[in-house]
């Protein structure tokens, strides 16, 4: 893990302020692996190519939200299915402040490859979204290759389309 470290993805001020145990089974760090390993930190350097080539400033990421156990899952409203139980997915946030660019390098760079999910996650009516959810695998293992965009008003799923 280059660009990222497990205590990334398992920082929770939800489970500090429940007492919430949020530490990774072996099975699910190897997952938290696996998933920076083949997908966030060669995004992150991709990322960091498009930053310098448009002048954005920072690639830096931070996860805003990682691995969850399922109690802190529960704790902060998420999917039953979600995919940040078992360590397959991330909630990131370019610290230079470019959502909407982020999105789009996403979509770009994610077309082709494999992954689960991207979740453009609650969009203002410009479509940009607060951070985005990028899962490698879904609970079942899979790789389904969805683009979804979730509108803040409508707390709704939707193909992304802009």
């Amino acid at each position: 893990m280059k660009h990222f470290t497990i205590e990334e993805f398992t920082s929770s001020v939800t489970a500090r302020a429940k007492g919430l145990d949020n530490t990774p089974t072996e099975e699910h760090r190897q997952h938290i692996e696996e998933m920076v390993t083949l997908l966030l930190d060669p995004l992150r350097e991709a990322w960091a190519i498009r930053c310098a080539r448009e002048q954005l400033g920072t690639p830096r990421l931070k996860v805003s939200s990682g691995y969850r156990s399922f109690q802190l899952n529960q704790a902060v409203g998420g999917s039953a299915t979600s995919a940040h139980c078992v360590g397959y997915a991330a909630d990131l946030v370019p610290m230079n402040g470019r959502l909407a660019e982020f999105k789009k390098f996403c979509r770009e760079w994610l077309a082709g490859r494999d992954f689960d999910q991207l979740i453009s996650e609650d969009e203002d009516a410009n479509r940009v979204p607060v951070w985005v959810h990028i899962g490698y695998r879904n609970t079942s293992g899979q790789q389904r290759r969805q683009m979804l965009s979730k509108r803040a008003v409508k707390n709704a799923y939707t193909p992304i389309t802009a």
